[in-house]
């Protein structure tokens, strides 16, 4: 006899055809889930594109067309035995002052239908005037308010998950972002790749551009790079006065940005707006997980989810320092052999084990007094309020 797989509803901001960060990773989720544990999800879209198709890949898909109460449990399909929400809180906003705590509300309603409740904290909302950021304190209501409701928290860096083991009394559990593009099980070592630089990523990729000529051409000649790849959406910045070829490629597919990663010396990347929250990062995930040289622009961020500074990635300002191959590559191979802790297959495990909780006798998890200051590695980190 068959068993039937469990059936969850993955709550997402957008999902294809739409390109999106958190629905590319929830669909990859939910391959890894279903192939490897018999979990299936059902999507239900939050901002439903006009070309939206009732299944992506063999996924079924909802669309949330009235954003209230009643409107979000009149999508939950039958036979579901847990909401997970992937909650990055822009997208489920329609205007900077919205806080939508009906969200909150229906997701009281399911949990009191004997549903399980997962939340995934990809973002925590700040504001930000010209360099100051600060705490959104009308959007962290709503965070609060789903952290308070959740059987199970979940974020992808430390820094969030402190933020949040102050909202709850549940445990915060900590998973670093995986590549969304794609992983590689060999990589080829540096002196055998193409003398190439990859600046790859949504608009934001500007901030390696703006006002850093100088620094871009300095990196290039250390490196010996003949040719910078552009890859994304089509932006605006200029490359009159760099001193290589620059290829700007545009969206490309994740098969071919993969491709082009794993023949590429090095990837560079801007975190200054986000400097505690490296681990969210899936363009660092995906340098790292293709093993070329991970290139941090300005100065180094803080040590944060054992990820170290000239260690797992070079910063532009200290390059120099590590011009031979030998500690290039050693920073590469750093970067790469982390990575193995945070891959697909790893975050899946974890998810599943969350979705379906095994009981005490069968959990090989060691119990911990205070996993915040003691984690075992990353996939285990979970922070207990004081």
């Amino acid at each position: 006899m068959t068993t039937q797989p469990t059936r969850i509803l993955q709550i997402v901001p957008r999902i294809f055809p739409d390109v999106d960060g958190v629905g590319d990773y929830s669909l990859q989720l939910a391959h890894q889930l279903y192939n490897h544990y018999q979990i299936l999800s059902d999507f239900l879209v939050f901002r439903p594109n006009p070309k939206l198709r009732p299944h992506v890949d063999q996924f079924p898909v909802h669309r949330l067309e009235n954003h209230t109460v009643q409107g979000l449990l009149n999508r939950v399909p039958e036979n579901i035995s847990t909401i997970f929400l992937q909650y990055s809180n822009y997208p489920y906003l329609r205007g900077k002052l919205d806080a939508p705590m009906w969200l909150v509300d229906a997701l009281k309603v399911l949990k009191q239908r004997g549903m399980r409740i997962v939340v995934m904290f990809h973002e925590l909302p700040t504001l930000r005037y010209k360099q100051i950021r600060c705490p959104n304190f009308v959007q962290r209501r709503v965070s609060r308010g789903l952290a308070q409701v959740a059987d199970v928290v979940v974020t992808n860096n430390v820094a969030f998950q402190q933020t949040l083991a102050r909202w709850t009394e549940s445990l915060v559990h900590c998973v670093p972002n995986f590549s969304t593009i794609g992983e590689l099980g060999q990589v080829k070592p540096l002196a055998k790749r193409q003398r190439s630089l990859v600046v790859f990523g949504s608009s934001d990729r500007t901030r390696v551009y703006r006002n850093n000529t100088e620094t871009i051409n300095r990196i290039c000649h250390i490196l010996d790079i003949n040719t910078l790849y552009d890859v994304g959406r089509p932006v605006e910045w200029d490359d009159h006065s760099l001193n290589v070829n620059v290829v700007r490629t545009g969206f490309l597919p994740a098969a071919e940005v993969s491709q082009l990663l794993a023949e590429s010396l090095a990837g560079i990347f801007d975190y200054r707006r986000f400097p505690q929250n490296l681990a969210k990062s899936t363009v660092y995930a995906a340098y790292c997980s293709h093993g070329l040289l991970p290139i941090c622009n300005g100065s180094e961020l803080k040590s944060q989810d054992r990820i170290m500074a000239n260690h797992h990635y070079v910063v532009t300002s200290s390059l120099h320092e590590f011009a031979q191959p030998s500690s290039l590559q050693a920073i590469a191979h750093n970067a790469y052999a982390q990575y193995q802790t945070r891959t697909l297959a790893q975050s899946a495990a974890k998810f599943a084990q969350l979705i379906k909780p095994v009981t005490s006798a069968q959990n090989t998890e060691p119990e911990e007094s205070n996993r915040l200051q003691s984690p075992p590695f990353f996939l285990r980190e979970q922070v207990k309020p004081d």
